[in-house]
């Protein structure tokens, strides 16, 4: 977040992140469910008092909520996509790329590769041999 409040585009913790319910996936998820239930919150809607002599009120959205409503937006818009981490290897035998996206990670876990190496590359003689070395375990 930035010195004026604002959201600076990436996704910001809603729950608190723990062992289990960490990552992008999962800040994604968040931001996705508080942006559908924010329009049932009890004061989303202001309505005037009503004379006897006013028109219908139809209200409107109380400002405090539309800013919130704009910085989700904002943050969904700037979401990266394509933000990666490492490739792991589970203790349950998956291949998975990057800790926290929904997969129950412990000590026992592997990194095949790092975040470095997807992005930058890595020779093909290293690549087979940490594949070779994998599969022997």
């Amino acid at each position: 977040m930035l010195e004026d409040g604002r959201v600076d585009g990436r996704l910001k913790d809603r729950k608190k992140p723990t062992d289990h319910r960490q990552g992008q996936l999962v800040k994604l998820v968040d931001c996705i469910q508080r942006l559908t239930a924010i329009q049932h919150e009890d004061n989303f809607w202001i309505f005037k008092e009503k004379g006897i002599f006013d028109q219908f009120d139809e209200g409107h959205m109380n400002p405090k909520y539309a800013d919130e409503i704009q910085d989700i937006m904002r943050e969904l818009l700037f979401f990266d996509t394509t933000e990666i981490g490492d490739l792991y290897l589970t203790s349950g035998g998956r291949v998975v790329l990057d800790k926290g996206c929904g997969e129950y990670f412990n000590e026992t876990d592997t990194v095949i590769y790092t975040r470095n190496e997807i992005t930058k590359g890595i020779p093909y003689d290293v690549f087979i041999k940490k594949i070779q070395s994998l599969k022997n375990k």
